[in-house]
């Protein structure tokens, strides 16, 4: 299931979160119990507690939310996408879960992706949800294509798994990737629900680009 809701923050914590001060090139970890040092990390909590019926997917969404205190989450991986290079349909599991073509996936692995957007460019930068396999070469048939508009102050979730890709843009797209996580993929380090970090990301790094490439492929072909 793909989710749509505009209007997610008070005006006045969107200027705040446009003013935060941080490391854009890296995921940071935000853990559950650790205190949310700056606006960035307020929206995490925030996307949390408001999203409870998607992130525990099995929960009635009007079950009281003392109900999740002892959840089993540890916390959340969140990361600023400012400037795609040439972006490629990805899917986010196999993006954050593989490193030189080894699969480190966690037991239970994260049920979604939420997308927070901050700015939306002059033209174009739509997100494209890919639900079926390509028509070939990683080419899908429009009709079969799920497009959502880049509208400021507008969080869209969908399946973790589920392929998208970012459409070509003019101006200035800013957008906040944000996952909850029962244990991270141990090529992160320890999972550790009390404190707040920050970690390379490895979708990145060249030694990875290919052989996630080729791992979509083989997933959705």
């Amino acid at each position: 299931m793909i989710t749509i809701k505009d209007n997610f923050l008070h005006k006045d914590w969107i200027q705040e979160l446009e003013n935060t001060s941080m490391v854009y090139s890296k995921v940071h970890w935000i853990g559950r119990n650790a205190e949310p040092e700056n606006m960035f990390h307020e929206l995490v909590h925030e996307i949390y507690a408001q999203n409870l019926h998607l992130i525990y997917y099995n929960i009635d969404e009007n079950c009281p939310s003392i109900l999740f205190e002892n959840s089993y989450l540890s916390g959340a991986t969140a990361w600023w996408n400012i400037r795609p290079i040439d972006p490629k349909p990805h899917s986010d599991l196999i993006s954050y879960c593989t490193a030189n073509g080894v699969d480190y996936t966690p037991d239970p692995p994260p049920d979604r992706t939420f997308l927070y957007y901050l700015k939306a460019p002059t033209t174009g930068g739509r997100l494209n949800i890919y639900t079926k396999p390509p028509l070939e070469n990683m080419n899908w048939n429009e009709s079969e294509t799920d497009s959502i508009a880049v509208i400021p102050n507008r969080l869209v979730s969908l399946p973790i798994e589920y392929v998208h890709a970012v459409q070509p843009y003019l101006g200035n797209r800013v957008s906040i990737g944000v996952i909850f996580w029962k244990t991270l993929p141990i090529i992160y380090g320890t999972t550790d629900p009390n404190i707040n970090a920050s970690f390379e990301r490895p979708w990145v790094q060249e030694e990875n680009q290919e052989s996630n490439i080729k791992l979509t492929e083989e997933y959705i072909g």
